[in-house]
């Protein structure tokens, strides 16, 4: 009878500080996509690719994999579920090695001003964050939006990149 293994099996590929090429090997035949930061000028460039109703862009400068974004493209459900959530963290980590935290609730903040009209609250955004010996991987979702985004921040011999989430959104749309 073999014995059952004693150390974890290693994690699957990351899509984070890979090549380009060994991003394609992974997620298949991708296709231009528009840029997220609007760094182009830096060398940045994005491809997309399609995978059951949602696309994952990822953005590349130098070859190297700096941010990855899933973006649901059909359903409706704005969110993510927790087993798609899985299946998205795994592609940079085991999805258990990844810390998770929720915004405040911005229902639940406290106001001075009573609103004059009834909007519906948006959702609190969720942040992700996941080091390993290489990397640290921060991500964030919008509560009420169908999108997951995640980056890469710092990687040797490139420029240091600062997250934006409005900008994010706003290039998602």
């Amino acid at each position: 009878m073999p014995k059952p293994p004693t150390e974890k099996p290693p994690a699957g590929p990351a899509v984070l500080g890979s090549s380009k090429a060994s991003v394609d090997a992974l997620l298949g035949r991708p296709v231009m996509a528009r840029s997220l930061l609007g760094m182009t000028a830096q060398g940045e460039k994005a491809y997309s690719y399609s995978q059951a109703g949602d696309d994952i862009v990822v953005g590349f400068f130098d070859d190297v994999a700096r941010y990855l974004a899933v973006i649901r493209k059909s359903g409706s459900k704005p969110g993510f579920s927790p087993a798609e959530m899985a299946s998205i963290l795994a592609l940079n980590g085991a999805p258990a090695d990844w810390k998770s935290e929720k915004s405040e609730d911005p229902a639940q903040a406290k106001t001075t001003k009573v609103p004059k009209k009834t909007i519906s609250p948006a959702q609190p955004a969720t942040y992700f964050s996941f080091s390993d010996k290489d990397r640290d991987v921060i991500g964030w979702q919008p509560g009420d939006k169908p999108f997951v985004f995640f980056l890469l921040p710092s990687y040797p011999g490139q420029p240091h990149i600062l997250l934006n989430e409005w900008q994010i959104a706003r290039a998602i749309g």
